[in-house]
Parts: C-alpha cells; structure tokens; sequence
C-alpha cells in the first residue's frame, strides 16, 4: 500500500524496527509507539523477511540499530532485506549509529538515495528524521 493510500486512510506509518539488544528494543518500541507509528519488531534480518513477507502492507521504513556492525554492512543488511521482501525502492532505511566520535554527534548523514544514517546526540533527534522520512499522525 503506498504511503498516499495510508494518509488517505489515515493510518500511521509503520516502522520495521530491526533491534537486537533486549534492553533497548522495549524502549524504543515504546517510544515509536507514543510517537503514533506501528511497529514490527524484529531481532535479526531473517526474522524481518519472515515477517514482511505475505503482509499486504509493508513498512514505510526500516530502521536498524548498528550494533556489532559496521555502517557498510548495516547499511548492506536493510538493502538486503528490502530486496529479499519486494519492499518498494523509495522505502528509507535509518541506521542508528552505536560508536561515534563528538564531530558527527547530532548529524544525520545521507549516504544514498534512501539510506541514512543518524548519529544520536538524543531522542528527539531521532523522531525529527522520521518524521521528516514518513511523517505521523
């Protein structure tokens, strides 16, 4: 369903939040939630693709956390779950970065047509590139 359908109907855009830390994912699960976006929470790349697979309504963007990998390889991880799915092309994927030098704290770096990175300095940061990627409610 294409994010024009959605605002037609008006339902939220829906976040694929790729998270394998056990801490974490509740929180940010829970602030996407009070932000008004649908979440699918996965723990790794298959998991994503089990879950996106048959939907009649994919996610409007992939968001991963960093962790244990490089930005390269995160970045690669979200393209290859947008193309193992159908996912449409202009579909964003946010990386949040986890080890970062106090130059890039606060940024958000466009590294392609639709692949980003965001180098936390906090949360609202974080809500400000969605909402600018898919908006809310």
């Amino acid at each position: 369903m294409s994010n024009l359908m959605k605002e037609e109907r008006n339902a939220p855009p829906t976040i694929l939040l790729l998270e394998p830390d056990d801490e974490t994912r509740p929180l940010l699960k829970h602030n996407l939630t009070s932000k008004g976006y649908r979440t699918i929470v996965v723990l790794d790349a298959e998991d994503a693709i089990d879950r996106i697979r048959g939907r009649s309504e994919y996610p409007d963007l992939l968001l991963i956390n960093q962790m244990d990998l490089s930005i390269e390889e995160s970045v690669n991880l979200g393209l290859y779950i947008c193309q193992s799915t159908g996912l449409p092309k202009d579909t964003p994927i946010v990386i949040i970065a986890e080890h970062y030098g106090a130059d890039l704290e606060g940024k958000d770096i466009q590294l392609g047509e639709r692949e980003y990175v965001t180098y936390l300095e906090d949360g609202q940061q974080l809500m400000n590139l969605l909402y600018r990627l898919c908006g809310t409610r």
